[in-house]
């Protein structure tokens, strides 16, 4: 009995904590190096926003927009998943965090696993519902479309200052690479059959959702990769990081942080939100701020 009543209380307190958690916010800041990065995009800084699915942090998102107001960003990078793929996408909390972001700042938005879902109409399944939620994510398109937000499916965009070019790119990889229990192989190519080649004489930013596929992206030619997608690993531990990723892999790699490969990086955000079953535990939501910073080769031969 009194174990009984000792475990109710431990379940209680974890979901009250987890209840509290999700509403949090904290910001972390990185600083990315590179000789490949042209002086005109030294000091560069934007924020990435991940994996809301939804969710929202005060009436309106508002207390999210005032963090990233506070940050002064020259753009913003979306990472994918903003929605659910179940629920109706407009109107909705993602819409209306977009649609008042995209009237202070550019948005590059590159597809999650969730708005990959919706891309395509859900007929041949005969479920109305599945329709009526497909059409609402072609109006958020449209809608965001008509103001500052850049989709990014499988498709670049080029920014340019002083005569400089800096390459950002969203890649859309196939569903498969999504299973649950499973990865597989990317072959050598596939990633330039869906964006191209890497730009030669710029700096490369690829978007990628799916973090597990980085030496993929490192092939292709990324010079920064940034994903999301695995939620932090759900549940956090100190000096063990993220526990278990949505695709039901057990410590993912790149769960969280910024990570080194030759000469490419990966920065993995651990998201906003949350879906479905899977909850976040020591695992505050998180803004990501990003400075780029030029290097010069000469200052590190020495």
């Amino acid at each position: 009995m009194l174990i009984g009543l000792i475990i109710t209380g431990l379940l209680l307190i974890v979901i009250i904590w987890i209840l509290i958690e999700r509403k949090q916010l904290v910001t972390t800041r990185y600083t990315v190096k590179s000789e490949k990065l042209a002086k005109a995009f030294d000091q560069t800084r934007f924020v990435i926003l991940s994996d809301l699915h939804n969710s929202t942090f005060g009436k309106n998102n508002k207390r999210l927009i005032r963090k990233i107001e506070r940050l002064s960003p020259e753009f913003i990078i979306v990472v994918g998943d903003m929605i659910n793929k179940t629920y109706k996408c407009y109107p909705g909390n993602a819409f209306s965090l977009l649609s008042q972001l995209s009237g202070k700042y550019p948005i590059y938005y590159a597809y999650g696993n969730h708005e990959q879902n919706l891309e395509k109409p859900f007929s041949s399944d005969n479920n109305n519902e599945k329709d009526h939620v497909h059409s609402t994510w072609i109006t958020y398109k449209e809608q965001l479309s008509k103001g500052n937000v850049a989709f990014l499916n499988n498709q670049s965009i080029f920014l340019e200052k002083g005569g400089d070019k800096l390459r950002i790119s969203g890649v859309s990889i196939e569903k498969k690479y999504f299973e649950h229990g499973k990865q597989y192989g990317m072959e050598d190519e596939y990633l330039s059959t869906l964006i191209g080649e890497k730009t030669g004489g710029m700096y490369n930013i690829l978007i990628a959702h799916n973090p597990t596929y980085f030496s993929s992206y490192v092939q292709w030619g990324a010079d920064l990769i940034i994903s999301g997608h695995l939620h932090g690993g759900m549940v956090r531990l100190p000096f063990l990081g993220g526990i278990v990723s949505p695709q039901v892999g057990l410590f993912p790699k790149y769960s969280s942080g910024l990570h080194q490969k030759n000469e490419s990086q990966i920065l993995v955000s651990r998201g906003l939100g949350s879906h479905s079953f899977m909850p976040r535990m020591f695992n505050v939501p998180e803004i990501v701020f990003v400075e780029l910073i030029s290097v010069d080769k000469s200052t590190t031969t020495q």
